[in-house]
Parts: C-alpha cells; sequence; structure tokens
C-alpha cells in the first residue's frame, strides 16, 4: 500500500477551497496541516480534514511532516513563505501569480535551488481538458502556423458593485487590483499562449489595472517570435453586451458559464472563451465550459476531451506534482516558467513598449 501523500496549505481562501475540494478526487493524499492568520478559519477547517491547525507559517513548517506545502496566500506574501520552506528542505507548490515583482520572483526560484527543493508553480490552466486537447491539436499542425490567440473578459454588474482586491494582494500603487485584469486572470493566459507557441512572447504592449487607481480597462498585445500575435482585453466593471442567443450552438443549445445547457433564449452570461487562429484552421475553446470546437473550413466540429473538467482540473495538477516528488523528477511546470510569465506581465509597466527578454 503506497504511504499517503501529506500536504501542508498555507493560505485558506477562495483558491484554497477549490484546492481542498479537488484533494477529495485523489485517494492517496492527506491534508495534515492547515494556516492561516484567521484562526478561526484555520481550525474549522483542520477539524474538516482531521488536520493540525496553525496561525503562523513558520511553525507549520517548523513542525514538518508534510511532503510539500501550498502557498495558496495573497501574492506579496509568496517571497517570504517560499524561501522559508525552502531552508526546512520541503518541496513548495505556489499558487500565480509567482510574486508581484521580478526580484521576489527570482529570489524564490534561487531560495529553493540553492536548497535543493522543487518549486511548482499554479498555472492551473494547462490542466483543463478543453486547452490539453488545442495544445495538442496545435502541436499537431491541426490548424497549421498559429497567427492570432485572443481572450476577453467584459462584463461584471457595474461600476458601482465592483471592487478592488485587497491591497494585501497587490500593493497600492503597483500592478493589480482587478480581480478578472490582467495581473490576476492575464497571467494564466500569458503563459498558456506562450505553452501553445513554444516560446515566450519577444514584445509585450498594453496597459494594466493599478492598485488603488480608478478602475480601466486592461489590454495586452503579444508578438511571438514567428509573428504570431495574442490578445487579451479585460473589463470587470460594467455589463455585459452578449444577446440571448449568442453562442448559440446546433440543436438550439447554449453553453453557460457553469457548463450545463440551456435552450436557445435563456443566455445568461457569455462563457469565458479563447480562439485560436492558424493558416489552416481554428480553435475555440470554452475551457471552463469543457468544450473545443475545430474549423477547418467546413465549419466547427466539436472535439471530444479526456480528463476531469474544472474544477477537478487542480486535482490534475496536483497529481503532476504529487508524481515528481515521488519520482524525483522536474516539475512540469515549475517556478522559472512563473517568472517567464510575469516577465512578460510587468513589462508593460515598465515602459509603453518593451521587449520581454531576458
Amino acid at each position: 500500500m503506497t504511504a499517503k501523500f501529506r500536504i501542508g496549505l498555507v493560505g485558506l481562501g477562495v483558491v484554497a477551497e477549490c484546492q481542498l475540494e479537488a484533494l477529495r478526487l485523489i485517494e492517496d493524499v492527506a491534508v495534515v496541516s492547515v494556516c492561516d492568520t484567521r484562526a478561526e478559519i484555520a481550525e474549522r477547517t483542520a477539524q474538516a480534514y482531521n488536520a493540525r491547525a496553525y496561525k503562523e507559517y513558520d511553525e507549520l513548517l517548523r513542525d514538518g511532516g508534510i511532503d510539500l506545502v501550498m502557498v495558496l496566500t495573497p501574492a506579496s506574501t509568496h517571497r517570504e513563505i517560499v524561501e522559508a520552506a525552502a531552508r526546512v528542505g520541503v518541496d513548495v507548490f505556489c499558487e500565480k501569480p509567482l510574486a508581484v515583482t521580478l526580484v521576489d520572483g527570482q529570489a524564490m526560484i534561487a531560495a529553493c535551488r540553492n536548497a535543493g527543493v522543487k518549486l511548482f508553480y499554479g498555472s492551473c490552466y494547462r490542466y483543463l481538458p478543453a486547452i490539453r486537447k488545442a495544445y495538442e491539436l496545435i502541436q499537431q499542425g491541426a490548424i497549421g502556423r498559429v497567427q492570432l490567440m485572443s481572450e476577453q473578459l467584459i462584463g461584471g454588474q457595474g461600476l458601482e458593485r465592483y471592487s478592488q482586491l485587497a491591497p494585501i494582494h497587490y500593493p497600492l500603487g503597483g500592478p493589480g487590483g482587478a480581480g478578472m485584469g490582467l495581473v490576476d486572470h492575464g497571467i494564466h493566459l500569458i503563459d498558456v499562449f506562450s505553452w501553445f507557441m513554444g516560446s515566450a512572447p519577444d514584445r509585450a504592449v498594453g496597459s494594466g489595472q493599478i492598485s488603488g487607481a480608478p478602475v480601466q480597462s486592461e489590454f495586452m498585445a503579444l508578438t511571438f517570435p514567428d509573428g504570431a500575435t495574442g490578445h487579451l482585453l479585460y473589463n470587470a466593471a460594467t455589463y455585459s453586451a452578449s444577446l440571448p442567443n449568442e453562442g448559440m450552438f446546433s440543436g438550439g443549445q447554449g453553453w453557460l458559464t457553469d457548463g450545463s445547457i440551456t435552450s436557445a433564449g435563456q443566455w445568461e452570461n457569455e462563457p469565458g472563451s479563447i480562439a485560436v487562429y492558424g493558416t489552416e484552421g481554428s480553435l475555440r475553446i470554452f475551457h471552463y465550459a469543457n468544450a473545443l470546437f475545430l474549423n477547418q473550413g467546413k465549419g466547427p466540429r466539436r472535439i471530444e476531451l479526456e480528463g476531469r473538467p474544472a474544477f477537478g482540473h487542480f486535482a490534475t495538477q496536483l497529481e503532476d506534482c504529487m508524481n515528481s516528488v515521488r519520482s524525483d523528477t522536474p516539475p512540469t511546470i515549475g517556478g522559472e516558467d512563473g517568472l517567464q510569465a510575469l516577465r512578460v506581465l510587468l513589462s508593460i509597466y515598465d515602459e509603453p513598449a518593451v521587449h520581454s527578454g531576458p
């Protein structure tokens, strides 16, 4: 019988809730310690998982007994926790974004490398079945040479109901603040687009939210070495312009954001989607609705998907980390991937147009 893989969680917010639910899908894993500055939440979570509760992460790390610590706290706190884990020799999973500055990200990678511990980066989008299959099709040449990739999320409940993330997430005056903007969400797409292309973009231009500043529309345009481009556009402080039947598929059915199907005319929200256009075809990726469509000139056809849809993809991600720890192999997605995405993101805040290479 394989010994249980022991996990400690630092930070018990929304992301931790998703991770904890995903852990229920994995038989050979055990949550043995949890930490949050809100003692009552730590205690309640610990009771639910028969785990030890902590208010201070250094105490959790000092007591040990874990194979992996998951850092699920606000990005501004990642460096200190990751460095502390490295000092005691514990492998680390760090949620995106890797850090709030390149200096912090580089220090985290160096600390783990020098200590001989693994640093996993939480790019969970790569584990969504629709995105994984799209990657496979792109590598097979199903749409020819990629020319354009795009995602936009525009909507919300208006400016009066919009609120920024607390400064603990992203320091006032620095990049970030919008929960569905470039820093907190677009970082996923920077990583996915780079993965699709097999390289980081060599140029990035755009404009992103500043923490504490009035809300703005955010955009980014990426150029890759072979000439392909990636476009991102976000605004969560307005209203969706989607029409009732927009997004309707064959059979008079439409996808909702939770992946369910509704009759035409009862469309509630536009599901998040990514479009990839190539010289010989295109892909429409409904990553959270778990649907993928391929058009090679004869109209879109739905592609069969395998694997756990959202939010089970967090379990797939964790299994990948567990396999790496147990086999002592490098992370599939590591700190360098997170640093690469962060470098591209922060480049648009440094200058109006800047090359984002080393």
